[in-house]
This record gives C-alpha cells, sequence and structure tokens, in this order.
C-alpha cells in the first residue's frame, strides 16, 4: 500500500525475480478489478438463459489452480479498493482459502498461491477486509523515490563525469526545498506526485541536452524545474509560485516583469528571453481574409510555451497531458504543432 510512484510494483516483481533464482518460476498475473463490473470480475448466472457467464478473476484463479506444478503462483489485484468487489473477496482470505461464485462453484487457492493487493489506501475498506491482510505501507515522504530515479537517470546518459557531477549537483540545490515547500503551500489542478515530476523533469533536460555543449546548464535546469514543477498549478497558484521562486532562488535572476513561466532559455547566449521572440514570422501577413476566423490560430506566450515543451517530450517520447476547459485551445496547440512537425 502506498501513494503512486512509491515503488509497489517494483517491490513484488524483485521478490517474484528473486524467487526464480532458487528455480522456482513465479507466475504473476496483474489485473485491476476496477476496470469491470463486479460481475464481469467475478462472473454472473444470466437471468434470461440460465447460463453461467465467467469472470476475469474466477477465470484467472481457476486456471492457475489447475496448473499441476507447485510453483508460486500470484494474482496481483492492481486497483482501488471498494466494498463492491473486496467484500467477495474474504472468504478467499480467511482460513477456508474458497472463492465461491453464484454457479456454486467453489474455487481454491492452492497453498502454492497467493493475493497480493496493490493498492493506494485503505479509504474503502472494512474491518472484515483489514483484518484478514497483512499490510505493507510504502512511504515517499522522504524522498527516496525520486533521488534513486535521478541518480539512475544520470548513471544512464552519455555525459562526461563533470556534467554528471553538476547535474547531480543541481538536483540537491533546488529539488528538495522546492518539493518540501511545494507540497505545502500549492495544489496542482490535476493531483501529482513528486517522482511523476521529477520524471518530467529528466525527460526534458535529457532531450534539451541533445544539443551538445551546453554552458547554461543551470539555466536549462531552473527552466525545467519551473514547468515541470509549477507547470500544473492554476494561474493565481503560478503567480505565487513564481514570486517565491525569484525571492528564493536567485543564481538565475528573472526579469521583474511578468512571471517565471513568461521566459524561455536562449541556449547560445545563456539567458533569458521573452516567449514572444520565439512567435516567428508576422502573423497578420500570411492571414487570408477570405477565410473565416477559426481558420487561424494567433501565437500568445501561452501556446507557444504549450507547443515548445509539447515538443520536447515528443522527442523523447514522453506522455504529456494537457488541462484545461472546454475551448481554451487544447485541440489548437496540438494542430499548431502537428502542422509545424510536418511542415
Amino acid at each position: 500500500m502506498g501513494p503512486p510512484g512509491c515503488g509497489k510494483s517494483e517491490t513484488w516483481k524483485m521478490l517474484a525475480k528473486s524467487q526464480d533464482l532458487d528455480g522456482k518460476k513465479t507466475t504473476t498475473v496483474d489485473l485491476n478489478p476496477k476496470v469491470t463490473s463486479t460481475n464481469e470480475l467475478y462472473g454472473v448466472v444470466l437471468m434470461a438463459t440460465r447460463e453461467w457467464k465467467d469472470g476475469l478473476m474466477s477465470k484467472t484463479m481457476r486456471d492457475l489452480a489447475n496448473i499441476p506444478n507447485t510453483n508460486p503462483k500470484w494474482i496481483i489485484l492492481d486497483g482501488d479498493l471498494d466494498a463492491n468487489w473486496i467484500e467477495s473477496m474474504n472468504s478467499v482470505m480467511d482460513d477456508n482459502k474458497l472463492l465461491t461464485l453464484a454457479s456454486n462453484e467453489r474455487i481454491p487457492l492452492k497453498p502454492h498461491m497467493r493475493l497480493i493487493f496493490e493498492i493506494r489506501d485503505l479509504r474503502f475498506a472494512t474491518p472484515a477486509t483489514v483484518s484478514r491482510a497483512g499490510i505493507l505501507f510504502i512511504s515517499d515522504v522522504a524522498g527516496s523515490q525520486w533521488r534513486s530515479l535521478v541518480k539512475s537517470w544520470i548513471k544512464h546518459q552519455n555525459y562526461d563525469a563533470e556534467k554528471k557531477s553538476n547535474l547531480q549537483g543541481l538536483f540537491d540545490k533546488y529539488l528538495p526545498e522546492t518539493l518540501k515547500y511545494c507540497a505545502k503551500t500549492f495544489k496542482h489542478i490535476i493531483p501529482q506526485v513528486e517522482i511523476c515530476m521529477v520524471m518530467s523533469l529528466c525527460k526534458l533536460l535529457e532531450n534539451m541536452l541533445k544539443k551538445g555543449d551546453i554552458k547554461g546548464l543551470e539555466y536549462l535546469f531552473v527552466f525545467g524545474c519551473i514547468w515541470c514543477i509549477g507547470g500544473g498549478y492554476a494561474e493565481n497558484q503560478k503567480k505565487n509560485f513564481s514570486n517565491w521562486w525569484k525571492d528564493k532562488w536567485k543564481v538565475i535572476k528573472f526579469p521583474s516583469k511578468g512571471t517565471v513561466f513568461d521566459y524561455f532559455v536562449d541556449v547560445e547566449n545563456s539567458k533569458l528571453e521573452d516567449w514572444s521572440k520565439m512567435s516567428g514570422p508576422d502573423i497578420v501577413s500570411t492571414i487570408d481574409t477570405s477565410k473565416s476566423i477559426p481558420s487561424y490560430t494567433i501565437p500568445t506566450v501561452d501556446t507557444i510555451s504549450a507547443q515548445f515543451l509539447l515538443r520536447q517530450f515528443i522527442n523523447i517520447n514522453h506522455c504529456t497531458i494537457l488541462v484545461g476547459l472546454a475551448g481554451c485551445g487544447k485541440t489548437q496547440i496540438i494542430k499548431g504543432l502537428l502542422n509545424d512537425l510536418v511542415s
């Protein structure tokens, strides 16, 4: 049990591999009980025909029980708990170790078979469920997960020893205090975990550092740190984040005008520039007045910055989510980027 990104999946995968070293091949079946209804999970008798329709969990458990060898077999239930599906597991988790179906079939959980629940919390679990399970909570408060990710990422990059050392120093300098302060002060539009933001920062840097010799390494790092941590805040939160950043970190000095989100890094000259300088040719001269207004998208600071960041993540095959209300321009931003990539 633990928040996303804390290492739950890696924990059971590592344990399974360690058992394989002893010659006992561990069979694992990973399924999410929340992707189906309770009837589709355990099976149901169709009232119209009295026909039994097997379920995802019932079929998986039966198939594993019918395998003749006694090698370890794990069913990983990776999904949030709710009273609709977990209560039907109580008979499997107690001394009976039997899954009783609506068809009166009883499927045993054999001695070499195990149920492993990979969940976020016990908010919707009943006392009956909690008392039947051994609980291992994995915390991410200390930040060991993202620190391990950073060390692994730096190790696997084709940089020289000096650049790797400088990168590690920048992560150690900026991230601990920034993540700690932001976690207790600001709130993302969509909840994010620390390791997700750090992973995005690593991916952004990985693409931007492809250009070879970068003189202003700290400029790029600060730019990536600002967007990967603060880019998911609402506008009022962004202003507060910007004020805090300018007051806290003064090695890379931002202009007093606007926020830290209004500038990008000119890599060649190692300085900050306004996003408007990246707008390209004059849009006015390219407008055909015979076409309707929706046929054109006028570049703004928001569209230019969003397309720039999207391009960096796309180049490195990193998934990106555009979040906003209907009509705010998400589709136009993507269409504009696609047109640029095609041309």
